[in-house]
């Protein structure tokens, strides 16, 4: 199974980068901006994460490796590749709970996947994050976590998340 993920994920370039304390005044207009940074290179992907809600980076290749399969094999759940990673994040399938879950705040922190995007697209996306901080992706509390994942099992908890999200393929 990791050596699937390596293939899947090593066809792409993908950055992940932290920002710390991030106020965004108006969500919508925030995200057309960074719509248009996405847009300036063809098959890039911004994303932007409530990077509290995530359990660190195996959480992350997970859901971008189940994704990019996901669509791979047309059994994506969003049109979007982008909100796909988010929906596969979130272990369950509805687009609206992966975005109330997943989704950023107007103050919080936040985690940006970059995906075959330029280094002038993760530059103009970082002037408007301002304060990088990687480590938070790291610094998640696994009680907070374990409860909006549903997990009972609070030992291995990236090893419940990662699972669930590769269950989602085949539930119902």
């Amino acid at each position: 199974m990791q050596d699937i993920q390596q293939d899947i994920l090593s066809e792409h370039n993908i950055i992940i980068h932290s920002y710390e304390n991030v106020t965004v005044d108006d969500i919508p207009s925030f995200l057309k901006k960074i719509d248009k940074i996405t847009a300036q290179q063809k098959d890039s992907i911004i994303q932007l994460l409530n990077t509290d809600n995530i359990c660190g980076q195996k959480h992350l290749n997970q859901a971008i490796s189940q994704a990019f399969k996901a669509f791979d094999e047309e059994q994506n759940f969003a049109k979007d590749k982008g909100l796909e990673i988010c929906v596969r994040l979130s272990a369950q399938k509805q687009i609206s709970q992966a975005l109330k879950m997943l989704g950023i705040q107007q103050k919080g922190n936040i985690t940006v996947i970059y995906i075959d995007t330029t280094q002038e697209q993760v530059q103009e996306t970082e002037e408007l994050l301002e304060k990088r901080n990687d480590q938070l992706l790291e610094q998640y509390d696994t009680e907070k976590i374990s409860e909006i994942y549903g997990l009972n099992n609070k030992d291995n908890i990236i090893h419940s998340i990662n699972e669930k999200i590769a269950l989602l393929a085949i539930k119902n």
